[in-house]
């Protein structure tokens, strides 16, 4: 018999984000039943953008438990927190998987009453920046005396976590997997000077020393050409950086694009770049999707010695990996890839091979099942 999985995501809307798809990956590939609990506290949903709410969303019932806030008879946090203990009491779950660390502190209590074993799964700013670390301090302490299990997508959030408090023997490593059509690069008739980004365009992804980067590589090779799927608040900083060193012809911003467009962007590509570095506020990559498609789709990955990036690339055969905040090194890799056809096709084909040996979407699956297994009685 299935076993019954409950994941609950906290958000502002009611549905998963297009930069989300390695939760979709778990719930369609979790070998179990997985229900999605989605939304804020008091807002949540049953179902992926689903109107089905766990607590009334007519005014009526609105209204009421507002008053009852105003009259201090109740919290918001006690009327979601019984809400979830009496739906995981009515339902037969073996365990409930909170993705991200607010979202398992805004249930824990739930969990703990109606005796059901809480996995939480980190996966970036919720360990890394600050506002949340401050904001969460006393809500952690008590989440990791809580939890049957706390998972890392990198084994530099695992050593982040346990300065946090947490304890070593709760601690489990599970990064998030690639799978993209195989198009071994070495199959391509001919490499092009076309390279790719991927990705919100954040302060920890850094991408106008990318950009920066990429302009001393159009010195020597004027016909390269960047192109960037993704948005994001540097978006306007970009592309007014692009312009003011008169690289409106060498680069190409394509926004927010379905995962479609990502698969024929990397499939035409020669080089991926990614710089990532620690943001001002903290904040940190975790294991990113991105270098890990690219890497799957057999291309050269550029990208920084930066949290589980430096898990995934840990050899100059499968990737060129800088300091962070070094664009002089990373336009240096640029420069000698553009020049070396055959060590480019040769990372392509090492990288490709290490996603299938170690990164796939079922490879990180499997390792997120036997955490689960781990818990359930």
């Amino acid at each position: 018999m299935k076993r019954n999985i409950l994941m609950v995501v906290n958000k502002g809307q009611g549905y998963l984000g297009p930069s989300e798809t390695f939760l979709q990956s778990q719930i369609d590939g979790l070998p179990c039943n997985v229900e999605l609990l989605i939304g804020n506290p008091n807002e949540r949903r049953i179902g992926n953008g689903s109107n089905n709410f766990l607590l009334s969303n007519n005014l009526f019932a609105k209204g009421l438990r507002w008053l009852a806030r105003v009259l201090k008879l109740t919290t918001l946090h006690a009327q979601d927190n019984k809400a979830v203990e009496n739906y995981l009491k009515q339902n037969t779950y073996d365990a409930v998987l909170a993705q991200y660390g607010p979202t398992a502190v805004s249930i824990m209590d739930a969990c703990k009453n109606a005796d059901i074993p809480l996995v939480v799964h980190f996966h970036g700013y919720d360990a890394y920046v600050q506002y949340y670390l401050d904001k969460y301090q006393q809500g952690y302490k008590q989440l990791f005396e809580t939890a049957a299990s706390i998972i890392a997508v990198s084994t530099h959030m695992k050593e982040q976590l346990i300065k946090l408090g947490a304890p070593a023997n709760k601690l489990n490593y599970s990064a998030c997997g690639a799978d993209t059509p195989s198009t071994q690069i070495s199959e391509r008739t001919k490499l092009n000077q076309k390279y790719a980004m991927v990705g919100r365009l954040t302060e920890k992804k850094a991408p106008m020393l990318s950009i920066i980067a990429f302009k001393k590589l159009t010195v020597s090779h004027p016909e390269a050409q960047l192109e960037i799927i993704g948005d994001g608040p540097l978006m306007d900083g970009c592309v007014q950086l692009s312009r003011a060193l008169n690289l409106q012809d060498n680069i190409i911003f394509h926004g927010a694009q379905p995962h479609t467009q990502v698969v024929k962007l990397l499939t035409e590509s020669r080089v991926f770049l990614q710089h990532s570095v620690r943001a001002p506020n903290g904040d940190m990559e975790g294991t990113p999707v991105g270098v890990l498609e690219a890497m799957a789709m057999g291309l050269a990955v550029i990208s920084t010695k930066h949290g589980g990036i430096m898990d995934v690339i840990d050899s100059e055969d499968i990737g060129i990996l800088v300091d962070e905040h070094d664009y002089e090194q990373m336009a240096s890799a640029l420069i000698e890839l553009a020049n070396n056809d055959e060590r480019v096709k040769k990372i392509g084909i090492a990288a490709q091979k290490r996603i299938g040996e170690r990164w796939t979407n079922q490879h990180s699956i499997d390792r997120l099942w036997q955490v689960l297994e781990s818990v359930m009685r």
